[in-house]
């Protein structure tokens, strides 16, 4: 296998001393035991990145006190290191993390990579990876794209995203078109867009169309853009139809603000949010928790309230069991003890908490390997193990698919019905049974869902069309 990009300059430059931290080494293991070493690549100071240290520091320690007792019966000794993603101004890059990841392997002889979290950057570190043949533990974001099979993505906002997608379009037949806006200025955002793929609905339905649109010149031109979207053959224009929208909240306020100016609110359209890290949820500044239609800016709404009747957000799934709330107050009490850092019940927790069950997951199944007669470097032996395994981890059931990654779970929130504009979940998708647990009502605002197939605009063969009681558009 010819070596990554920079692997001979970064064999150079590790003559410079080395940065990696230790986290914990557990030295209650027996003379004869191994010694597993985890060297875990993430932001170091920048709170910003849900994935930064010292959200996942207390939960690596965590995971491993839950395994003492079965560590110390293996004879395994964990030893984790530390090196930073960040350059000077606290920014996740490429140009670091390659640096630091060769000072793990060569430095710290790292078995396993944990990290980088960063997911614009995961791609390019996974071929060092690759190369050492050594396993990279992923959480955060999901990265499409490579074939780096020693990869695993532990959540939360994965692939199974598509399928939930494609069962909500086909539950409310959904199955002729959509319209896709997002902001080309953040890999964030972009990353939501990779993920709808909709594939599945151009190889089950012929006739689907979906229409993108890259918001580059505001919001006028984003909503002129999903107003022509129906316009066929016929050169009539859509009555309504199924828009989704990747882009910071304030971008969707703005189009909701304009939509609503165009009478495009009355419930003829849906708008679904794509929010996988569930920020527009969360309290800040002047908006209050689950209520996206609020401006953390300033008291004042701007009306939106009723606008968002027509607004859906599909989040990750947060767990609210008793085992998760657990976790979430130990970590943020260590956090505070350990690194002077206030967290709050924010996603940063979820994502910490699919660090620790991926570190569970790896160290059950290097036990196994080694108990068959394997080595902590059997990479392909331990992976498959992994793939075999299904644990309960803090953050619910956790299971690999065939390509090594975890099969999550997301929601589908909307708003309550009443004058509190208060979100609530309505919908549970469980990614390892791939189906939809409806927990709740959507209050639409005519009665049910939008059509998107309005009856004598996209279909004129029907032969009711030209009459008076048809839509026309």
């Amino acid at each position: 296998m010819a070596a990554p990009p920079l692997l001979l300059l970064l064999a150079a430059l590790l003559a410079a001393p080395s940065t990696a931290q230790p986290l914990a080494t557990n030295a209650s293991a027996a003379p004869s035991g191994v010694e597993v070493r985890v060297g875990v690549l993430l932001p170091e100071r920048n709170l910003r990145y849900p994935w930064a240290w010292p959200r996942v520091a207390p939960a690596l320690s965590l995971a491993l006190e839950a395994l003492q007792p079965e560590l110390r019966h293996a004879g395994l000794a964990v030893r984790t290191a530390f090196a930073s993603t960040e350059d000077k101004d606290g920014a996740c890059v490429f140009r670091v993390a390659a640096f630091k990841i060769a000072q793990l392997k060569y430095s710290q002889d790292a078995d396993v990579l944990l990290g980088p979290g960063c997911h614009h950057i995961s791609h390019q570190v996974a071929p060092f990876a690759q190369h050492w043949q050594l396993p990279l533990l992923r959480a955060g974001v999901y990265k499409r794209g490579g074939n780096f099979s020693t990869v695993v993505y532990a959540g939360p906002a994965g692939p199974d995203l598509k399928a939930f997608q494609a069962q909500l379009r086909r539950h409310f037949h959904w199955t002729s078109r959509v319209v896709v806006v997002f902001s080309p200025w953040s890999p964030y955002w972009e990353y939501h867009f990779s993920l709808l793929r909709f594939e599945e609905d151009l190889a089950l339905t012929p006739n689907f169309t979906a229409r993108v649109h890259r918001y580059e010149k505001g919001g006028d031109e984003a909503v002129r853009f999903i107003q022509a979207n129906g316009r066929g053959e016929s050169g009539q224009t859509a009555a309504g139809g199924v828009v989704y929208i990747c882009g910071s909240l304030e971008m969707l306020q703005e189009i909701m603000h304009l939509a609503q100016a165009q009478n495009m609110t009355n419930g003829d359209y849906v708008f679904m949010y794509m929010d996988l890290l569930g920020e527009s949820l969360r309290a800040e500044g002047y908006r209050e928790a689950a209520k996206p239609w609020q401006s953390k800016e300033s008291p004042d709404t701007g009306g939106l309230r009723e606008a968002f009747q027509t607004v859906l957000v599909v989040t990750s799934h947060e767990p609210q069991t008793p085992k998760y709330r657990h976790f979430q107050s130990q970590l943020i009490l260590r956090a505070q003890r350990d690194f002077g850092v206030a967290l709050n019940d924010s996603v940063g927790t979820l994502v910490a908490g699919c660090f620790h069950d991926v570190l569970l997951l790896y160290l059950r199944a290097l036990n196994e390997t080694l108990r068959e007669g394997g080595t902590k470097r059997n990479t392909s032996r331990i992976l498959e193990k992994m793939r075999g395994l299904k644990i309960q981890g803090v953050t619910g059931t956790v299971s690999l698919n065939s390509n090594n990654n975890r099969e999550t779970d997301f929601d589908l929130w909307a708003m309550r019905e009443g004058e509190s504009g208060e979100y609530q979940v309505v919908a549970h998708y469980m990614g390892p049974d791939k189906r939809i647990n409806w927990t709740g009502p959507i209050h639409w605002k005519k009665g049910g869902p939008p059509l998107d197939n309005p009856p004598c605009v996209f279909d004129m063969d029907d032969p009711s069309c030209g009459k008076s009681e048809c839509v026309q558009g």
